[in-house]
């Protein structure tokens, strides 16, 4: 890692306070804490808990997720030396991409700040049980956070995870800037995941803007997942569908308008004072310039009656993505969506699927179906292909679609009415070169053992 940059970013990160009790992540950066007042008491270190977020950006998740995939297609506006995210969305990045060198240098600054924190926890004076309790909860809470941000660097970084033999990026417990990590097996990887979201546990506060318990559980879903430890991923997700409900057709809309947390597990509060958000990633709003729209390969799957339309917007005869169609102060602003209970019915049918649970399985794919959509007849069998047709409707432009694809190691196709110009590829195979994201070029200059 870049030692310049992780010096920057953790200095801003253990600076952050708190500026309103209300709204306990909305940080101004302008109100800086010292950094040893952060171990100087319980209420600091949690302000040192909360500067974390600061960092942490998973909108690059989204954009890569989506840009790498058959999701988007990129607007007559965005190319050139000015365009934005158009050279991944063409398959033809290189290293030095920019919003690649952001994704992983905003993560590792995170991890960082939260290493610097575990420990230096146990400087913190506690003056009673309440205190102490207070921060072992902080605690659980940075283990959390660090495989989530961990996994997210996997997911971009790393092989597919059909890859038994393959290595990813390095897993990173201390504050030593001077070691130069190389890539880790899968097993070791995973293994320091599970440490981490073993040590996770009992976290007290039930705010869904910070990592809660609920949040761990839907990780340790997912992780089970891409893992492929089926019957662990159905158990977790069972446990969630269980205190969640789906929404139906007519409340749906509010998820994406911040009016409605039902479905939602865990997100991340968004204001004017972030650069980067949901609402961004799609176009300028500054100069009206639209960067992606939906690929009509995705929104011919749709049935016209599928409540998920509503996520896009008609526009002279096109149409724009808009899953994120701000809040009721704002058409700009949205808080971050990280774990819906949609996706564990998603989860539990594919590992259901897996385990040779077809009728379970099935149910899931269904129960979903008809709650967006409560004209559609019920499918009478289930396929992979058919979860993740489903995962493609339910989960676009939430960060998921490339990772899918490349932990199946599937191969990526685009419709030809999808392709920015005559010259570019419909597919991108698991065997090429472009499907897997490099390390960028900053890093392994620094680090050759990456």
């Amino acid at each position: 890692m870049n030692k310049n940059i992780i010096r920057i970013f953790a200095g801003i990160c253990l600076c952050m306070s708190i500026s309103s009790c209300n709204n306990l992540l909305e940080l101004d950066p302008t109100d800086a804490v010292p950094g040893e007042k952060i171990f100087s008491s319980v209420s600091q270190f949690e302000r040192g808990v909360l500067g974390c977020y600061s960092t942490y950006h998973p909108e690059y998740n989204l954009l890569i997720g989506s840009a790498m995939s058959d999701e988007c297609r990129l607007d007559s506006q965005n190319n050139g030396v000015n365009g934005f995210g158009n050279l991944l969305q063409r398959w033809v990045y290189s290293s030095e991409d920019d919003i690649l060198y952001k994704a992983w240098k905003d993560n590792y600054a995170t991890i960082y700040s939260i290493n610097l924190l575990l420990e230096n926890a146990a400087k913190v004076p506690v003056h009673n049980e309440e205190q102490r309790e207070k921060l072992r909860s902080l605690t659980a809470e940075l283990h959390g956070l660090r495989a989530l941000v961990h996994f997210d660097l996997h997911r971009n970084f790393g092989p597919s995870d059909a890859e038994t033999n393959g290595r990813t990026i390095p897993y990173i417990t201390d504050t030593d800037i001077n070691k130069k990590p190389g890539r880790i097996s899968l097993n070791e990887f995973y293994q320091n995941i599970w440490n981490d979201l073993n040590n996770a546990g009992g976290i007290q506060h039930q705010i869904n803007f910070r990592l809660q318990n609920n949040a761990v559980l839907a990780l340790e879903a997912r992780v089970a997942l891409y893992q492929r430890n089926y019957p662990l991923a159905a158990e977790k997700a069972t446990a969630l569908i269980q205190l969640y409900p789906l929404e139906d057709a007519q409340r749906y809309e509010r998820i994406w308008k911040d009016n409605n947390n039902t479905e939602v597990i865990f997100q991340l509060k968004r204001t004017n004072d972030n650069d980067l958000r949901p609402n961004t990633l799609w176009q300028n709003y500054a100069t009206g310039r639209m960067y992606f729209r939906p690929s009509h390969q995705l929104m011919s799957m749709y049935e016209a009656s599928d409540v998920r339309l509503q996520n896009f917007q008609e526009e002279e005869g096109d149409y724009i993505i808009n899953k994120y169609p701000g809040n009721d102060y704002s058409n700009r602003i949205n808080d971050v969506k990280l774990f819906r209970v949609s996706e564990m019915y998603l989860i539990r049918a594919e590992a259901n699927f897996f385990t040779g649970k077809q009728q379970e399985a099935l149910q899931d794919i269904n129960t979903l179906r008809i709650k967006r959509n409560e004209d559609i007849q019920p499918i009478s069998t289930v396929s992979l292909s058919e979860i993740m047709k489903e995962r493609y409707l339910e989960l676009s432009y939430e960060g998921h679609r490339y990772y899918d694809l490349k932990r199946l190691q599937w191969d990526i196709s685009r419709n030809p009415e999808d392709l920015f110009s005559l010259s570019d590829e419909p597919t991108l195979t698991s065997s090429d070169k472009a499907y897997i994201l490099p390390v960028p070029l900053k890093e392994t200059l620094v680090n050759p053992n990456l």
